[in-house]
């Protein structure tokens, strides 16, 4: 779950209920003398998902019974790992977003405009009663100026309002339709040990489709390869990890090396999400890679480097070290991130370089410059952030840098300045030690 979800921990259903009445006749102590609702149960579900968004998000919602009724902790994982994405890769005052399939809830630009308050979205469906049900929710939740809502033909482009609109996207989202078949869900349903958690009211618009989900977010890939740089992050959850790897195997096939999974775990439910980019801007680690053992080989490249430091006792000794020896690399400039630090005793750098003045060609003047072919950008942008590790006792102290890769072409051109800088920062602390 994300560490900023509301609900990391479960409610307490007996504390909802006396907030919001309406709930109070689902509510029941279950054989472990805590209070809960029966999941199975539709109208139970529906009011819960209601009252969190009242008492939480301000905002009301209708729900019809034969559409999905939305859980919002699993919603609003993927909404904060967007906004995540585009805090490190977006500096527009405005944020654009397309949700693809908003259905008849239209959670997503719903509780993401509810929390932030400069993100605009189209949302678009294909089915017109979701549609209709989409834009009352908007309407009744005075969202009209900032959520426009368009039906879109089931054979027609998945993201026609990218190929049409004069605008450029911040994000794309979508929630596809899981299953290929109605024999798909069957066949789900009996893997499952102990069957589903919730009630599913989905129709059948909204969880089958072609191909599965696989196919859907295929297709969306390869509309994207058209539109490229026309939207900043495109991004899909999926419901099944199987789907991760083929469309990892498209991404490389078409050498789209900027792309990101995440993984969301609710619960008994887990879903992932994925995204690609055409542009430079760069993600962490923490919000491109996650730790399962089972996808490691289709990983994103890493985007943040460690290199420990025994022999910096300090944090302020390893930052010392670091401006000197960035002081002696020609072509760039450093200047202290405004970015409040994570960890105690750390601190970060912003460094800009305009061409490869570092690696053993280029100062032997063997390497062509490498300047980017905009005069007005660097080929690399990277943070470095020097902390003192935590694994480390008081008296044993040791510190780290961090560099993380935030905008440029060339892979090699960011691992060479970390590996470089690192390695003077060695010899400096070898020879100097603490008179730094």
């Amino acid at each position: 779950m994300h560490p900023r979800n509301l609900y990391n921990k479960p409610p307490d259903f007996a504390d909802l209920a006396r907030r919001y009445p309406p709930l109070r006749p689902h509510v029941f102590i279950n054989h472990t003398g805590s209070s809960t609702i029966n999941f199975q149960n539709l109208p139970a579900q529906k009011c819960l998902t209601e009252a969190l968004l009242q008492l939480d998000y301000g905002l009301s919602l209708t729900l019809p019974d034969d559409r999905l009724c939305p859980p919002v902790p699993n919603r609003l994982n993927y909404v904060l790992w967007l906004q995540d994405i585009v805090k490190f890769t977006c500096s527009s005052s405005t944020i654009r977003g397309l949700d693809i399939g908003t259905g008849a809830s239209a959670i997503y630009p719903l509780l993401a405009c509810s929390i932030e308050h400069t993100w605009n979205f189209v949302a678009t469906d294909i089915d017109e009663r979701s549609v209709q049900f989409a834009k009352q929710n908007i309407s009744q939740n005075s969202m009209d100026s900032r959520i426009v809502v368009e039906r879109v033909q089931a054979d027609g482009p998945i993201l026609q309002s990218l190929h049409t609109s004069l605008m450029e996207f911040d994000f794309t989202m979508c929630n596809p339709p899981f299953y290929s078949s109605a024999e798909d869900i069957s066949r789900s349903a009996e893997f499952k040990e102990f069957g589903p958690n919730a009630v599913c009211s989905g129709a059948e618009v909204e969880m089958i489709t072609p191909g599965g989900e696989t196919n859907f977010v295929a297709r969306i890939f390869s509309e994207s390869l058209r539109l490229r740089t026309k939207c900043r992050w495109y991004t899909s959850m999926l419901g099944k990890m199987s789907s991760i790897s083929v469309l990892v195997s498209l991404f490389r096939e078409h050498s789209v090396d900027n792309y990101a999974i995440t993984e969301f775990v609710q619960g008994q439910t887990r879903r992932w999400a994925i995204g690609w980019s055409f542009q430079d801007a760069r993600l962490p680690d923490t919000l491109a890679r996650i730790s399962n053992p089972t996808l490691q080989s289709i990983m994103p490249s890493r985007n943040t480097f460690h290199y420990a430091f025994p022999g910096a006792r300090s944090a302020d000794i390893l930052s010392s070290a670091l401006r000197n020896i960035l002081t002696l690399i020609n072509g760039i400039t450093v200047a202290s991130s405004a970015t409040p630090a994570i960890h105690n005793h750390s601190s970060t750098m912003l460094v800009h370089a305009r061409s490869n003045t570092w690696s053993r060609a280029a100062r032997r003047g063997r390497l062509p410059e490498t300047v980017c072919a905009d005069q007005g950008l660097p080929v690399l942008r990277c943070s470095v952030e020097c902390r003192e590790q935590s694994s480390y006792t008081s008296s044993d102290n040791a510190c780290e840098l961090l560099f993380t890769w935030v905008e440029g072409k060339d892979r090699l051109i960011f691992e060479s300045f970390a590996s470089h800088v690192s390695r003077k920062i060695t010899s400096t602390l070898q020879e100097f030690g603490d008179v730094i």
